[in-house]
């Protein structure tokens, strides 16, 4: 994939008062997904090689509308006068793993109803077949 004004992809990592936090921002094609990994207590650098090389590819990233920059500075000062100070990005991102979460939820009931159906059938020709 070329890297253009219109593919890109942007990782930071922060601290947001409890955990170490990587977020991706990734556009393609004008399309913007966004995703979000815990690393928990403070990575060292070995460690953030090792996330990079091996398990960046892993976070699941999902759609998102339009592209905010974070201003972690501005962030962290908006957090100390007033605990609301959520940057936009982070909140597109946590209302599309919302929009994620319903969409598979109702992706699950689906299958789990498609599954009863064919054990349902398939218990009928068991007992078509013993008659």
């Amino acid at each position: 994939m070329k890297i253009t004004e219109d593919n890109f992809t942007i990782t930071t990592i922060y601290f947001d008062g409890q955990f170490w936090r990587a977020l991706i921002e990734r556009c393609e094609d004008g399309k913007t997904y966004a995703g979000r990994h815990v690393f928990g207590a403070e990575p060292s650098n070995p460690e953030i090689l090792n996330w990079m090389a091996h398990g960046f590819a892993n976070v699941p990233l999902l759609p998102v509308e339009g592209r905010t920059k974070i201003r972690f500075k501005k962030l962290a000062k908006t957090e100390q006068k007033n605990v609301g100070g959520i940057p936009k990005s982070l909140t597109a991102f946590s209302e599309a793993q919302k929009e994620y979460a319903k969409e598979r939820k109702t992706m699950n009931r689906r299958q789990k109803k498609l599954e009863e159906k064919e054990k349902y059938l398939l218990k009928q020709l068991k007992r078509k077949k013993r008659k």
